[in-house]
């Protein structure tokens, strides 16, 4: 057992007020071990845990449920006598089949009285299942050229009373230099890892299981008592937003509803062993969605999420595997997942598995228990799947990062304009092929060997050499780019923040009069909001692409862009490369100051800049607002 300690002087200062929290339990010892690539159990030693109060109740009302008298009573008062007959006849047909135990091998258990109870409210699942369908799609859904040597480890994290706190997290980020945003929640995400470590030694290559005891760790991400507010606040539907799973048997279905997601329904397919899966729950909450933001700039790539919430005893997808790299984040409960090593193609995978059948995995290189407060990575490509025990309920965030980031997606950007370069400046790419190359080359003609056909392979593979000079990786980047300030969420800022961008500086309206009339001078400092804010694109004429007006829906919006003189280009190239230190609008390149200030003004207009400080009111109305004026309130919605 390897011996490593928590003390980080650098945490200390990222952190501010959560590492005086944590700084009398730093002194800490965190053992690290080893485990071997064979399917073995890891020890993972947390506590039990009690579901939450919403958890709670729901069990309360599994145990209720003792005989089908009361299961008619209670379905007589919800649905109506219809649905009475349905429940009855369906529980006295599953009262007469024989229990079958479960695929994924956990051991049959001792029938006990609320073990056969929730079997017997499984029936309802008939009367839903008239809908389901058989889904042959990879299931956990978001939310680089190494080969991947299985080796895992399990980090030991002391007991602690400490609870971690988002706001305070985000809240300590530094008010003018927000640069390090993504990198202390990404920090706070691996705890007592450094990204540094975690980059060098598992990224895209290995499992990492962090095992903390402290089940409050993530609390604040996420709660299913936030996630029911979120069902009743919001028109989620079924299938846009929310997936009604089962997974039995080797089977996976699909039980999902038309229409909007009503709770009280939701519910009962979760009393019938029914997995739950909200897509994108950054859409409604503004923690999860701060997180995201954060680590999409820390990564410089989309970061996503979906939420699953799980019955005990109860699996809802198949083995597959994703095709981005996950990090399993344990908010409530626990959940036993099995991983199995990929195979080819599947190794860093490009696109997500179809549903996997037990006889093409082999068996489990790990196998591993998330508790509450715990973190499970691993690379895209790993085949995985989870369940729940009997005794309880598992809620977890799936945190999704470098979808469709690989060299391969570079290269199908760069490849096609370096061919359309060469045959338009090199006669060799515009020479026709020999004639009757047709009988020469093919399937049908692989074995054959002819002059032809060797002139021909020989001419492809020198051609191959003379492509590779007009080649320009930069426009493929900035192709990606683009694809980036489309996919991604638009930044979180903090008040500091916002009150100096166009939001909430500038013009006001007060009795019917403008006020606060400003302008950009020429000793105005100014920044980017984030350097993942615009992407430059040099397309028929120069363009700005931002992700500002974004929603946090994917794709809700058109995706928006700015048309920009060439001659100004210098300048947001000074932005960005500056970024994030301010700059003086007299300090950026060129001699035009009327276009400089022009360029800076529309900018902060579409609220791409923040200013150091509020800009100077002008003219006869413009009286200045104080520091508590405009908008705290609505500054609020913007931070945590």
């Amino acid at each position: 057992m390897l011996k490593m300690s928590v003390n980080d002087p650098e945490a200390v200062s990222a952190f501010s007020v959560y590492m005086k929290k944590k700084s009398k339990s730093a002194k800490n010892q965190v053992s690290v071990s080893n485990k071997k690539h064979k399917n073995q159990n890891l020890n993972v030693g947390s506590p039990n845990l009690k579901p939450s109060n919403g958890t709670q109740s729901l069990l309360k009302k599994q145990k209720n449920v003792t005989n089908i008298d009361n299961i008619k009573q209670d379905h007589k008062a919800t649905n109506g006598t219809s649905r009475k007959r349905k429940v009855e006849a369906d529980i006295k047909q599953k009262l007469k089949k024989k229990k079958i135990s479960d695929s994924i091998g956990v051991p049959k258990k001792k029938k006990n009285k609320l073990v056969t109870d929730m079997n017997s409210e499984k029936n309802l699942l008939k009367k839903k299942k008239k809908k389901s369908v058989t889904n042959t799609d990879s299931d956990e859904e978001p939310p680089l050229l190494v080969p991947i040597t299985r080796h895992s480890i399990s980090r030991q994290i002391p007991k602690t009373n400490e609870v971690e706190d988002m706001k305070k997290l985000i809240s300590e980020i530094n008010k003018t230099d927000p640069s390090p945003e993504g990198y202390k929640v990404f920090k706070w995400l691996i705890e007592p890892m450094k990204p540094k470590e975690f980059l060098e030694r598992y990224w895209e290559s290995q499992v990492l299981h962090i095992q903390r005891h402290n089940g409050n760790y993530y609390r604040d991400v996420l709660t299913t008592e936030r996630l029911d507010d979120i069902f009743r606040e919001f028109p989620l539907q079924y299938t846009k937003n929310v997936d009604v799973v089962t997974f039995e048997n080797g089977v996976k279905e699909v039980h999902n509803e038309e229409g909007r997601v009503v709770p009280a329904a939701l519910y009962d397919y979760y009393l019938n062993g029914c997995s739950i899966r909200v897509l994108n729950p950054h859409t409604y909450d503004q923690r999860v969605y701060a997180v995201l933001a954060a680590l999409q700039e820390y990564f410089g790539c989309m970061a996503g999420a979906n939420v699953y919430l799980t019955p005990p005893g109860s699996q809802g997808f198949a083995p597959h595997y994703d095709d981005i790299e996950a990090f399993v984040i344990q908010l409530e409960g626990r959940k036993h997942w099995k991983l199995y090593k990929p195979k080819g193609s599947g190794v860093l995978a490009r696109y997500s598995s179809p549903n996997l059948k037990y006889e093409e995995l082999g068996k489990p290189f790990m196998e591993v228990t998330l508790n509450a407060g715990d973190m499970l990575y691993f690379p895209r490509g790993t085949i995985h799947e989870g369940r729940t025990d009997e005794d309880s309920h598992s809620f977890h965030i799936t945190i999704s990062v470098y979808q469709h980031n690989s060299y391969a997606d570079l290269l199908e950007n760069v490849l096609p304009d370096a061919l359309k370069k060469a045959a338009q400046e090199n006669i060799e790419f515009r020479q026709g092929l020999p004639l009757n190359f047709l009988k020469h080359l093919g399937y049908v003609n692989k074995e054959k060997s002819s002059e032809v056909r060797q002139t021909v392979v020989n001419h492809v593979k020198s051609l191959m050499k003379i492509l590779a000079k007009y080649v320009d990786v930069d426009e493929g980047a900035d192709k990606l780019g683009r694809k980036f300030m489309y996919d991604s969420l638009p930044p979180v800022l903090s008040k500091p923040e916002a009150r100096y961008t166009s939001k909430y500086d500038g013009d006001f309206m007060r009795d019917g009069k403008i006020l606060n009339r400003v302008e950009i001078g020429m000793d105005t400092e100014v920044r980017l909001v984030r350097y993942h804010s615009i992407r430059v694109v040099i397309e028929d004429c120069p363009k700005i692409y931002y992700n500002l007006d974004n929603a946090r829906v994917y794709h809700g919006e058109e995706e928006q862009s700015l048309m920009i003189d060439e001659e100004l280009l210098p300048c947001v190239t000074a932005l960005q490369n500056h970024y994030p230190k301010f700059l003086k609008v007299d300090d950026l390149p060129g001699e035009d100051h009327l276009a400089k200030a022009r360029l800076v003004s529309d900018f902060w207009e579409k609220g791409l800049l923040v200013t150091n400080g509020p800009l100077e009111p002008v003219g006869d109305d413009g009286g200045s607002t104080t520091e508590d004026e405009g908008s705290d309130e609505e500054c609020d919605t913007i931070s945590l």
